[in-house]
């Protein structure tokens, strides 16, 4: 565990921290993606895919009960041996790097398009890491503390699509179940892919005050997020209809221009913003997750000091994903294989663990 972190995660930070970690830029384009095979039916897929989270909180309650002290890193180098233990572990928290580097680059072309077009991308690249640097810098118990403000502003934007039932149409979700079963299961792939993230808890489980709370602090992580996806695809299926959706990039963002206030002019820039700090949260979770996991495979640097070794390097790979385009095309290709390796990881550990069948410490 991190020696420059004397203090625990409550229970409640835990669930946020999750929260912020799974909620990322698949929330602007989750409806794209579900319509493709689910039609009218995609908010549905969204309840499937949540089955991937929930695995996930079940397999690390597990770990936690048989090593409460070791997270998957040291569980992988001591069952797996100490080579094949530590280049898993190094694909493992590579994933980190992943989804903090392109959670950046796709905030900052949607911040540059919708926003901020005055501004290049290296410009706002080298300010979006700036506060997530200093909250991966200051530790677990910080992080937590971030996750659990910012999890209220979270709650604001849910009640942004509100607006937008006043102006949809219910016959843009009819027939219900009418794209079919096997089209509904089809484009779960979709959704669990936005409930990535939830692999931090491998991590920091280590840190919770109270281990018995584990499963229950999850699963509420993954039902709060599991109620915001089927709301937002819920909604920007019902405003805009399955055959609009596809003509956006970010579909979700569409659903704020449906408030009208007097005093401002298109209140996209408010919702924008907004989400712009969730998504800083996103990233300082990740930033975090890469720095420990670092520190726990090599003795060349301290995790403060992975910060700013990494700092450079984030940015420097954030920028090279490209336009929007090429960036969601390389995404999903690279996503499919990080969640079918963690899947694997952590179901072979919790297994190695059962055949042992030893005591709490062993």
């Amino acid at each position: 565990m991190d020696k420059d972190t004397d203090s625990l995660l409550t229970p409640s930070q835990l669930t946020f921290t999750l929260v912020g970690s799974i909620l990322g830029l698949a929330l602007l384009s989750l409806p794209n993606y579900v319509i493709k095979y689910a039609k009218q039916d995609g908010w549905i897929s969204c309840i499937l895919g949540a089955i991937y989270p929930i695995y996930m909180v079940f397999i690390a309650d597990y770990m936690c009960h048989k090593h409460p002290k070791d997270n998957i890193l040291k569980l992988s180098k001591k069952y797996l041996g100490k080579f094949l233990g530590t280049i898993l572990n190094i694909i493992f928290i590579s994933y980190f790097f992943f989804l903090a580097t392109e959670i950046a680059s796709g905030i900052s072309n949607v911040l540059r398009i919708h926003m901020t077009y005055f501004i290049t991308n290296y410009k706002l690249l080298s300010v979006l890491f700036l506060a997530p640097a200093f909250i991966a810098y200051k530790g677990v118990k910080t992080l937590g503390k971030v996750n659990e403000l910012f999890f209220y502003l979270t709650i604001s934007i849910v009640f942004i699509p509100i607006a937008v039932l006043k102006y949809g149409i219910l016959v843009n979700l009819l027939p219900v179940f009418g794209s079919g079963i096997i089209n509904i299961v089809k484009s779960t792939g979709q959704t669990v892919y936005a409930y990535c993230g939830i692999e931090i808890l491998f991590l920091i489980y280590p840190y919770l005050q109270d281990s018995n709370a584990l499963k229950k602090a999850g699963l509420k992580s993954a039902i709060i997020i599991m109620i915001i996806y089927i709301w937002f695809t819920f909604t920007v299926i019902y405003y805009l209809g399955i055959d609009i959706i596809p003509k956006f990039l970010w579909s979700t963002i569409i659903t704020s221009e449906a408030i009208k206030v007097p005093v401002i002019n298109n209140f996209r820039y408010i919702f924008m913003v907004l989400f712009s700090f969730i998504m800083l949260k996103s990233i300082a979770n990740h930033y975090y997750s890469l720095t420990y996991g670092l520190s726990e495979l090599t003795s060349i640097a301290k995790r403060k000091t992975f910060v700013f070794l990494l700092y450079p390097l984030l940015f420097y790979v954030s920028s090279k994903y490209g336009n929007p385009t090429f960036r969601r095309d390389l995404i999903d290709k690279i996503t499919p294989i990080y969640v079918i390796f963690n899947f694997v990881y952590v179901s072979i550990i919790s297994l190695i663990l059962y055949i042992k069948k030893g005591d709490k410490n062993d």
